[in-house]
């Protein structure tokens, strides 16, 4: 038995030797990856100065009132979404703030007696608005609708961008100071 017990110790042994020379000889890739190598060279960059200037774009004022107008259809089929889902309060104020905050920027891109039809379709609103704190149940939701078809057509008939050709006013570019 005291044989047989030295022979696996000596097997044992054996196989730990072996075990521990193929780890040490082992493929050239697992040597490569515990090898230090020097750090490739540092790219030199040179840093600006002194920044270039350039010219600020030109704002083609109808280019900017046809942006402001497809975002008010947007936010205009939103309301209509909220108007059939009775839709939050909060969100609802916030969609008429965008719309509103559109109307606004539209305003400034345009003459005078276009600047008026604006004001007149943000007037399209102000029952919506003004309903906006009171419960669902109250609300008259056949005025809210006229209104809302209202504004669709007005701004569909009297504001697109291609009926109000003439009627922009240049924009001057920011300045740069």
């Amino acid at each position: 038995m005291d044989n047989l017990n030295r022979h696996r110790s000596t097997m044992l042994a054996l196989a730990g030797l072996l075990a521990l020379s193929l780890t040490l000889s082992s493929c050239d890739t697992l040597k490569e990856k515990f090898i230090r190598k020097p750090k490739h060279e540092v790219q030199q960059f040179t840093p600006v100065l002194e920044p270039e200037v350039y010219p600020t774009p030109k704002t083609d004022p109808r280019i900017a009132y046809q942006g402001h107008y497809d975002l008010i259809k947007a936010w205009y089929r939103d309301l209509w979404d909220d108007i059939d889902d009775k839709g939050y309060g909060m969100h609802l104020h916030y969609v008429l703030s965008q719309v509103s905050d559109h109307i606004a920027k539209m305003e400034q891109l345009v003459d005078a007696p276009t600047r008026a039809k604006l004001v007149k379709l943000d007037g399209f609103l102000d029952y919506y608005k003004a309903s906006l704190d009171i419960p669902w149940q109250a609300r008259s939701r056949s005025r809210i609708e006229s209104d809302m078809i209202g504004f669709d057509r007005f701004l569909r008939d009297n504001l697109r961008a291609d009926r109000i050709k003439g009627h922009f006013v240049k924009q001057m570019p920011p300045s740069v100071e």
